[in-house]
């Protein structure tokens, strides 16, 4: 994928004929679950002033967004292989005045330098990748965090019950835990809670360190 074509899933089409009604069916279909899940993952992401975060998959930019109003002191950026998608979270930041930058590319080859974020966040992102393409997305969060980032993910979960929920997501879980710790994370929080519609989301927050031996 590296260097090819932008990657894109086969649900990518749909979701780009839903961009005029997507942010008022998460809110309104939802409700306060969507909204509680919203706030938790800004909740894990603590962000503090000065601070450079990045919201990989970030869709219409509902969570980089939400940063922007209310950190203004941080510098928020989103990306997703959506330019529908993108062009909507641009219109948004325009018409609120807000300075988030966003523009099309894929979370397995992010466009960034290493080490430049401070937290990176995802949600609901990892049941369109298959396993190689995980381990591809988090090595690619690892490498453009800094050392010591925080990187927030908020992941359909906790584990695959029978086949079906492992074909959806692609494998026994959305986001393997050991994918991140392979990647050179500590996972100091694992909790579980509610998207939407009894969705179980499993929210993560892992820590970028040194790799053994250093």
């Amino acid at each position: 994928m590296m260097g090819g074509s932008l990657y894109r899933h086969c649900f990518t089409d749909l979701t780009d004929v839903l961009v005029p009604v997507y942010n008022g069916l998460f809110r309104v279909i939802g409700g306060r679950d969507h909204e509680a899940f919203r706030e938790r993952i800004l909740d894990l992401a603590a962000p503090e002033t000065g601070e450079r975060i990045l919201e990989a998959g970030c869709g219409t930019g509902l969570t980089a967004l939400r940063i922007a109003v209310r950190y203004p002191g941080c510098e928020v950026h989103g990306i997703d292989i959506s330019p529908k998608m993108i062009e909507a979270a641009r219109q948004t930041a325009k018409q609120q005045a807000l300075t988030a930058r966003f523009r099309v590319g894929s979370i397995i080859a992010l466009p960034y330098p290493d080490a430049t974020f401070d937290v990176v966040l995802t949600s609901i992102i990892y049941h369109h990748l298959d396993l190689a393409e995980k381990r591809q997305a988090v090595a690619e969060v690892a490498r453009v965090l800094k050392l010591g980032g925080r990187y927030i993910s908020a992941e359909f979960g906790p584990r695959a019950r029978n086949a079906l929920q492992r074909r959806l997501a692609k494998g026994e879980y959305t986001l393997y835990p050991g994918h991140l710790i392979d990647a050179g994370f500590t996972i100091p929080r694992d909790e579980i809670g509610v998207l939407a519609w009894g969705r179980q989301i499993c929210f993560r927050e892992a820590i970028k360190v040194e790799p053994a031996g250093w």
